[in-house]
């Protein structure tokens, strides 16, 4: 019985191709969805951690959970580099009352 190498392919393209085209091009706008618990001190710390990663933009509250626990907001700028984008990404995660962020 002969052993063959075989590679990943999907449509005839490899694995390596499939993820260079879901590479993102920058700079380029991005949008976050923000889930976090309803209160002022959130809404302070995302505004605090969006300046002190080097952006001017404010998000913008959205819909309220049926019980008022959770709010979303939205947040839209404009990233530079992808290294930017991991920085404010990672520095939102870690906001407390951030729930979700998509």
């Amino acid at each position: 019985m002969s052993m063959q190498k075989v590679s990943a392919h999907h449509d005839g393209v490899n694995k390596e191709e499939q993820m260079e085209r879901v590479q993102l091009q920058f700079p380029l706008n991005w949008e976050y969805k923000i889930i976090a618990t309803k209160n002022a001190q959130v809404f302070d710390s995302l505004c605090h951690t969006i300046k002190k990663c080097g952006f001017t933009e404010q998000p913008c509250a959205g819909n309220i959970s049926k019980n008022g626990a959770y709010i979303t907001y939205t947040l839209s700028l404009l990233m530079e580099t992808q290294e930017q984008l991991d920085q404010l990404t990672q520095a939102l995660h870690q906001c407390r009352g951030v729930k979700f962020l998509l």
